[in-house]
């Protein structure tokens, strides 16, 4: 399993910075891979609630809760900066995620992505 868009700004000390993300990256298929990780499995839910960082936005993002497909792992806040910013995503999972189906629930084993999610937080 691997995780992507995690913030350093929300707590998470060896994740990048938001400031650091490109942003406004063009995408062909920005509709497809949005549908995507909105429909994600979600396994995980936090109480924090999380503050956009976009300087022109200082509105709530909402409640973090933690999304799978069986081998990714996103947190939901992730979904918000690339809807609003097109922020850059990782080119290995724009490749797995154009050869799959969206994630059924009953086809994935939540609990090894819970306990991946320990090792990381």
């Amino acid at each position: 399993m691997k995780i992507i868009g995690l913030l350093k700004e929300y707590n998470q000390e060896n994740a990048e910075s938001y400031f650091d993300y490109r942003k406004n990256c063009s995408y062909e298929n920005k509709d497809q891979i949005l549908n995507y990780l909105q429909n994600g499995i979600s396994f995980a839910v936090t109480m924090q609630v999380v503050q956009s960082l976009i300087p022109e936005k200082k509105e709530i993002i909402g409640g973090v809760s933690y999304f799978t497909d069986g081998y990714w792992i996103w947190p939901s806040y992730m979904v918000y900066y690339f809807e609003q910013e097109s922020i850059e995503l990782p080119q290995e999972f724009l490749e797995s995620i154009s050869e799959k189906a969206l994630p059924s629930k009953n086809k994935i084993d939540l609990s090894e992505a819970v306990n991946f999610l320990k090792t990381v937080r």
